[in-house]
C-alpha cells in the first residue's frame, strides 16, 4: 500500500481528474491495482509521467515500464504491481476501462 500512495500522492499533486482504484489481484496474477486518471491535455499527461519517473527515482522504486508517451493520449505506468492509465477525457471513454472493471473493488484514494 506504500506504493499506491505514493503514486496517489503524485498524480494528486499533478491536478488531474477522477481517479479510480481498482483492486485487480483476483482477476489477474500481472498486478494488483489499477489506477486510472484523467488529464485535460496531451502535455499535461507528458508532465504527469515525468514527475511519476521523478517521484521513482526519488524513492528508489522501479517502473517496469511506460507505454504510449509518444501519442500522449493515454500512457500506462508499470510498476509490476500497480498500473497507472493516465488518458485525456476522449481516450478515456474510447476504451472504457471504468466499465470494464466496475464490479471490481475499488480503494478511496482519500483512504490511503
Amino acid at each position: 500500500m506504500d506504493l499506491l500512495k505514493k503514486v496517489v500522492t503524485t498524480l494528486n499533486e499533478t491536478k488531474l481528474e477522477n481517479l479510480k482504484i481498482y483492486e485487480t489481484k483476483n482477476i489477474t496474477p500481472f498486478f494488483d491495482y489499477a489506477v486510472i486518471v484523467t488529464a485535460n491535455s496531451s502535455r499535461q499527461v507528458v508532465a504527469t509521467v515525468d514527475r511519476l519517473r521523478k517521484a521513482a527515482e526519488e524513492a528508489n522504486l522501479t517502473i517496469r515500464g511506460i507505454e504510449g508517451l509518444e501519442g500522449g493520449l493515454w500512457v500506462l505506468v508499470d510498476y509490476n504491481q500497480i498500473i497507472v492509465n493516465i488518458f485525456i477525457e476522449e481516450e478515456r471513454s474510447r476504451y472504457d476501462l471504468d466499465k470494464l472493471w466496475r464490479t471490481l473493488p475499488q480503494v478511496d484514494p482519500n483512504s490511503l
